[in-house]
C-alpha cells in the first residue's frame, strides 16, 4: 500500500472509530509502528487530527463542519450590527487581532480607514483589508483550514506569540453559561488560545443561535474573555456569564 492511500485509510479508521492506536494500524496495515507514527504527524500538520500518546483522535466532530460560504449568509443583518459595535472599541494607533470566522470578518469594512495594524489568520479578512492603505495588515502562517478559510497550527500559535495585540476579537460555534467557548476543531481551539493570550482585551463576537451550543473543542473558560457582544441573550445566561466579569453587549439590529 502506497504512502497516500495508507493515510487515508488512517483517516477511515479515525472517522469510524472516533480515535486509533499506533499499534493496531501497524498491525492493521502491515507495516512499522515508526511508519505510522510518521503518517499520524504528517495529518497532524494538516489539521485532520490530533495526537494523543500511543495515537490519536479525530480533530473535529463528524459532521460538525459547516463552510463560512453558507454561515456568511445566515444571521447576516445580526452579524453586522455586532460588528459595528466592536469595530467601536478599537482606536487609532491600536494593534488588534481579528479571528476566522463569518462575524468577525464584517470587522474589517468598518476599519478599513483606521491607522491601526491588524493581525489575522482569515484569508478572508486579509481579502477585505489587503488594500486598506492605513491599516498594517499582518498574517498569521499555518495549515489552511477550508471551511473558515483560516490558517492554524503550530506556525499560526508561534507567529501569535511573537506579538501583542491591544484587542482580539474572538469568534465560535458555540458558547455555554456552564461550560465557557467552543468550536469545532481542537486544533483550531488551541490556535485561538494562543491569540487570547497575545491580547490585552478579548471580545467574543456570536450571534444569538450559538447560545448553549457546545461544539466538539473547548476554547476557553469565562475568565479569558472582557466582552460578549450579541443580538441576543436570556436574562438566566447573561446573569451567569456576567457573574464571571464579562461585559454583555445586546446590539440594536434597528
Amino acid at each position: 500500500m502506497n504512502p497516500g492511500a495508507r493515510k487515508k485509510e488512517i483517516l477511515s479508521v479515525l472517522v469510524r472509530d472516533g480515535s486509533v492506536q499506533v499499534i493496531d494500524l501497524a498491525r492493521l496495515l502491515d507495516v512499522s509502528k515508526v511508519t505510522i507514527r510518521s503518517d499520524l504527524d504528517e495529518l497532524e500538520t494538516k489539521g485532520l487530527l490530533v495526537r494523543t500518546h500511543g495515537g490519536a483522535v479525530t480533530a473535529e466532530a463528524s459532521g460538525s463542519s459547516r463552510f463560512i460560504s453558507q454561515t456568511i449568509n445566515e444571521f447576516t443583518v445580526q452579524k453586522m450590527a455586532i460588528a459595528k459595535l466592536a469595530s467601536t472599541f478599537i482606536k487609532s494607533g491600536q494593534s488588534i487581532i481579528i479571528d476566522n470566522g463569518s462575524t468577525t470578518l464584517h470587522i474589517a469594512q468598518f476599519i478599513a480607514d483606521l491607522p491601526i495594524t491588524v493581525t489575522t489568520s482569515s484569508l478572508l479578512v486579509m481579502q477585505e483589508l489587503m488594500h486598506a492603505e492605513k491599516v498594517d495588515l499582518l498574517m498569521a502562517g499555518g495549515i489552511l483550514r477550508r471551511p473558515s478559510m483560516g490558517l492554524m497550527g503550530n506556525f499560526s500559535k508561534e507567529f501569535y506569540r511573537q506579538i501583542h495585540a491591544d484587542w482580539c476579537f474572538l469568534g465560535a460555534a458555540g458558547y455555554s453559561a456552564k461550560h465557557g467557548v467552543y468550536c469545532t476543531n481542537l486544533i483550531e481551539a488551541d490556535t485561538k488560545q494562543t491569540m487570547i493570550q497575545s491580547a490585552s482585551k478579548v471580545c467574543l463576537l456570536v450571534d444569538s443561535s450559538k447560545m448553549e451550543h457546545l461544539s466538539l473543542a473547548k476554547v476557553c473558560d469565562w475568565p479569558a474573555i472582557h466582552y460578549l457582544i450579541t443580538d441576543a441573550i436570556s436574562d438566566e445566561i447573561r446573569t451567569i456569564i456576567e457573574s464571571h466579569g464579562v461585559k454583555i453587549l445586546v446590539v440594536d439590529e434597528s
